[in-house]
């Protein structure tokens, strides 16, 4: 069974905040475990769902899994998106769509917020974190830090 991938996102006007989602679907399609992977946007950029659909369709995909890349349930994934698959279905009917459950509160999810904290929290105290991200500049600044506390002992 040939199985294409939707991901599917609220969208922005501006096209920096549409990056994430083209990315994300790169990297699902270096994965290769799936026939065809793409992105839409529920509303503000292109290319809509239903554009998006019909490009999938026209690759001879038998299964198409809608996947919501929304961090919480709201109206998008209660509402919009399924009498969106509705239409779809009816244009469609030789191919199955699934409705892949939203990201939700996932310990995942949790995880990256806390290296974002760690992130910032670092950059703060240290200056830009790039430096550290160099062995010999983590290197200078524990000996930096070494030396200062010598000095705070003298």
């Amino acid at each position: 069974m040939k199985t294409g991938i939707i991901l599917i996102s609220h969208g922005s006007k501006l096209s920096s905040g549409n990056d994430g989602l083209f990315k994300v679907a790169d990297m699902l399609r270096a994965m290769n475990r799936w026939d065809l992977v793409e992105a839409a946007f529920l509303q503000l950029a292109e290319p809509g769902f239903d554009e998006v659909v019909k490009k999938t369709v026209e690759t001879g995909v038998d299964r198409i899994v809608v996947v919501p890349l929304l961090l919480f349930k709201g109206n998008h994934v209660y509402k919009d998106i399924p009498e969106m698959l509705e239409n779809e279905k009816a244009k469609y009917p030789q191919v199955e769509f699934v409705y892949a459950n939203n990201i939700g509160a996932d310990e995942r999810i949790a995880l990256i917020a806390a290296d974002r904290i760690h992130e910032v929290l670092i950059e703060k105290q240290y200056g830009s974190k790039q430096r550290l991200e160099q062995p010999q500049a983590i290197v200078d600044e524990s000996f930096e830090i070494i030396d200062n506390l010598v000095d705070l002992e003298s």
